[in-house]
């Protein structure tokens, strides 16, 4: 699956990036529910830390999460496979913001496949240390931004945005919550592209990019000559309503149970 395990650079834990691609923020605290609906269908239930980017959300599981293993560790499922879960913002639909009367804020939706991989699933984010204030804005303005940024007489419609970012100028101008614990990354990156790195245009036509050591055995297989490649950040406008983000204007889309 296209989410499952996307590559973490040796021996930090952190995403390995997509050449161009900036981490906005991180968040400790989240805990993923994902259900894989593909042709082998998986269930996940884990804790661990949030990254945002300009390009998708990862979530990346803590050494000490043990969410397959039931009650004090008697029962449960087999041992979790997962060590990271990639949620590129451009394949997000059904996104929800929801604030529970009991149990804490969450967000939820679906992942869109990428070509020739497994299925669509559905995620849910909850995030049981601290507020959102800080986080959910930027949430929004990144899933619009890599549903909206593209258009023919600007094909990369995040150059602009990439330089604010890199520079500190877009999240100096963000709020920041102070109930919000979110580590925001203003003027250092916590990862830099490697040698290994894939471009935006290989992450849409490959998946993720694979670790080093593996380089060899999961190369993906090569797309003939003249196959048409359209990404959907970044340089395909929305093509429908269906298409555009949840969330009424200004902003939140708020869903509470009763």
């Amino acid at each position: 699956n296209m989410a499952l395990n996307p590559p973490l650079l040796p021996g930090n834990r952190l995403p390995l990036p997509v050449t161009g691609e900036l981490f906005i923020l991180s968040r400790t605290g989240i805990r993923l529910e994902c259900h894989m609906r593909g042709q082998v269908p998986k269930k996940y239930d884990e804790k661990g830390t949030l990254y945002l980017s300009t390009l998708r959300m990862v979530f990346v599981k803590d050494p000490n999460s043990n969410g397959n293993s039931g009650w004090f560790g008697i029962g449960g499922g087999p041992p979790s496979d997962l060590v990271a879960y990639d949620l590129p913002f451009s394949l997000i639909r059904d996104e929800r913001f929801n604030q529970p009367i009991f149990g804490c804020n969450n967000l939820d939706g679906v992942c869109l496949p990428l070509p020739g991989t497994d299925g669509p699933s559905h995620y849910k984010l909850s995030f049981h240390e601290g507020g959102v204030g800080t986080l959910l804005p930027l949430y929004w303005d990144l899933l619009n931004r890599n549903r909206r940024g593209g258009s023919p007489a600007n094909p990369d419609g995040f150059a602009d945005f990439s330089r604010q970012v890199a520079s500190g100028e877009f999240l100096r101008k963000a709020y920041v919550d102070p109930n919000d614990p979110s580590t925001v990354f203003v003027s250092s990156q916590p990862a830099t592209p490697q040698a290994e790195s894939q471009t935006r245009e290989d992450y849409y036509r490959f998946g993720p990019p694979r670790p080093p050591s593996n380089a060899s055995s999961t190369a993906p297989s090569p797309i003939p000559t003249g196959t048409p490649l359209v990404i959907p950040t970044a340089t395909a406008p929305v093509a429908s309503a269906s298409d555009a983000p949840s969330a009424p204007p200004p902003g939140w889309s708020v869903v509470k149970d009763k």
